[in-house]
């Protein structure tokens, strides 16, 4: 594979903020997100296949706070096998993005975390936009936000060099989550692409408000109910930042064959602060292809 021009490469936003900004460092710091008391306890050595995950949802804080429930998605990941490549669906926080960049590409070749450069598969962002003509390319919506940032890190962790395809995604419709959805259901089918959607869920409410709200939002998502997960959102006010790209997966994923999601984890930050009062909720979920029976 050819180098990338360093000119066309984006520079790690938030190294030495959500994640540690030296190489050796990180790798320690994933390292201990596998084997934290919330996490799987164990470091996953990535398997040779045949991969059944169409998708996983993993969470976007700091490591030191979110690290243990990412590393539970990022296990089923290894175990699964490397993929050709890998999709990633994050929020766009800032919601810094022109009217038609809601869903929204990257046009550099690369993406720089201090464990390397991860190349960017431009030529499926093409095809991408072949089937979807309401996603467009904007690196104004990349440029600070770390949704997609803090997954890389874990990719480069597990595989080194692996072809990523982020996606931010601002504030859109219903039929353009359906049809972002469908569009990625052809092409990570047709490419042996792992989906990741990147959320957290209930902001800045007590521990025992986010345990009960969150359990609905999981159990819409183990359901692969994307429109459901949406409704509830609303309904409920779940103040979880990733509603949207996570319903994108669920679309593609039901489209795939997933029939049910395994929540493999949940917790929230006062399991690690202690503070209860104020509280992120962080989870992880395995979206796997059903198996085909095999009839003589």
């Amino acid at each position: 594979m050819a180098e990338a021009s360093p000119a066309r490469i984006r520079p790690a936003a938030v190294a030495g903020a959500f994640y540690a900004a030296g190489a050796d460092a990180l790798r320690r710091e994933i390292e201990a997100a596998f084997t934290a008391p919330l996490g799987p306890g164990v470091v996953p050595r990535a398997a040779a296949g045949p991969r059944r995950l169409a998708g996983i949802v993993a969470p976007h804080a700091g490591y030191c706070y979110s690290g243990p429930g990412a590393a539970w998605a990022y296990a089923e990941v290894a175990r699964d096998g490397r993929p050709a490549g890998a999709v990633i669906l994050g929020v766009n926080h800032a919601r810094y993005y022109t009217a038609d960049s809601a869903l929204a590409l990257s046009s550099a070749a690369g993406w720089a975390t201090p464990l390397g450069v991860m190349p960017v598969a431009r030529e499926l962002g093409g095809a991408l936009r072949a089937l979807d003509a309401d996603v467009g390319v904007d690196d104004l919506s990349h440029a600070h936000e770390h949704s997609l940032e803090v997954q890389v890190p874990f990719l480069q962790y597990l595989f080194g060099e692996l072809p990523i395809l982020p996606i931010a995604v601002g504030h859109t419709t219903r039929d353009a989550v359906l049809a972002l959805g469908m569009a990625l259901a052809t092409l990570c089918a047709a490419h042996d692409l792992l989906l990741i959607a990147s959320t957290d869920f209930s902001h800045q409410v007590p521990a025992e408000v986010a345990r009960e709200r969150d359990a609905l939002a999981l159990d819409r998502i183990r359901a692969v109910d994307p429109l459901g997960l949406l409704a509830v959102v609303a309904a409920r006010d779940i103040s979880m930042c990733g509603s949207l790209p996570t319903a994108i997966a669920l679309v593609a994923a039901k489209a795939m064959g997933v029939e049910d999601g395994a929540v493999l984890h949940y917790h929230t930050s006062g399991d690690v602060t202690g503070d209860t009062r104020q509280v992120v909720g962080y989870g992880a979920v395995a979206l796997q292809k059903r198996q085909r029976s095999k009839r003589s």
